[in-house]
């Protein structure tokens, strides 16, 4: 990682901030490949940052494409809604969906500024990766805005969240009481902040070394705390509720081309929503990962090497 992707970042990789739906900054990051054949709009998990996906934009830039990559607000080094820099917050999730359309619209697309003097970037294919948290924001976006993706990848996407043992309608009530309580800026029980000690094993990463090199970004001092998110607001799990309940009500209409990259050993979103969305959609795949955790890209060996040509052969195949 240390010789070959840090490298690659300083030379190809640019980053600054655009205007997210209300006004509000929203921080990205772009790879343009001299020769592209296509263009990847990158949305992070949960907890997400730049950082975590150093090596999946640097994978899709040697394969042939330009990559784009934003931070949703809340997380990394974009608009905070709350001062404390461990907890995500949202009132909504059509914020997200929000501000990524802004990102295409003054960033990604042709008539963004910094495209404005190649006309040939009109011209060329927009994908999706979109990853959990990022893939139940995708999944939203695609539903809202059908025209503006040719196909998508939505790797562990968060359609349903596992609340383990306890049921939806009990989970229901328990959002219901938070809202009545007025918990809107405190944590979600059981979750807290950021305390700084590596977990591998809890993680959704299953190869240290690549678990390793964005802790050490989470735990740098330099950073100044903005990659220390832990946990969510109760204002965010209502939302996030409210997000995943109300997906399947448009997935018989999706109609571009979808790759489901399923991981066998999710323990954060449940499989059988992504099952449901691949039986539903018109033209979506799954590909499953048995052995790999929630962050497919954080894995090693065949795990690693089989998502990748999984995601390569989609991508060329739908340019």
């Amino acid at each position: 990682m240390d010789s070959t992707i840090r490298p690659w970042l300083d030379e190809h990789v640019e980053g600054s901030q655009f205007p997210g739906y209300d006004g509000k900054m929203i921080q990205y990051y772009c790879a343009e490949n001299p020769s592209p054949k296509g263009i990847i709009v990158m949305l992070h998990g949960f907890c997400g940052f730049f950082g975590k996906y150093h090596e999946v934009m640097y994978n899709f830039y040697e394969h042939g494409y330009s990559v784009y990559f934003m931070e949703h607000r809340g997380h990394g080094l974009s608009y905070r809604p709350v001062k404390d820099p461990s907890m995500v917050d949202i009132t909504s999730f059509d914020e997200y969906v929000e501000d990524v359309k802004c990102f295409i619209n003054a960033v990604v697309g042709p008539d963004a500024e910094m495209h404005a003097a190649a006309p040939s970037f009109e011209k060329l294919p927009v994908f999706l990766y979109a990853h959990s948290m990022g893939g139940c924001i995708g999944t939203m976006f695609l539903e809202k805005y059908p025209d503006v993706f040719r196909a998508a990848i939505l790797t562990s996407p968060m359609l349903k969240i596992n609340f383990g043992t306890i049921p939806l309608w009990k989970m229901k009530i328990i959002a219901l009481g938070t809202r009545l309580l007025g918990w809107n800026d405190k944590f979600v029980p059981g979750q807290g902040g950021f305390t700084g000690k590596s977990d591998l094993a809890g993680s959704g990463a299953s190869c240290q070394a690549r678990y390793d090199y964005s802790f050490e970004m989470r735990t740098d001092p330099e950073s100044g705390g903005k990659y220390t998110m832990n946990g969510a607001s109760c204002r965010w799990a209502r939302a996030s509720l409210k997000a995943t309940l109300g997906l399947d009500k448009k997935e018989a209409e999706l109609s571009m081309p979808i790759l489901i990259c399923q991981a066998g050993n999710d323990t954060y979103v449940m499989n059988d929503a992504e099952d449901k969305l691949a039986s539903t959609a018109k033209c979506a795949r799954l590909v499953r990962f048995p052995e790999a955790k929630h962050e497919i890209y954080n894995a090693e060996g065949d795990i690693l090497r089989k998502y990748y040509e999984a995601m390569f052969a989609f991508l060329d195949e739908n340019c």
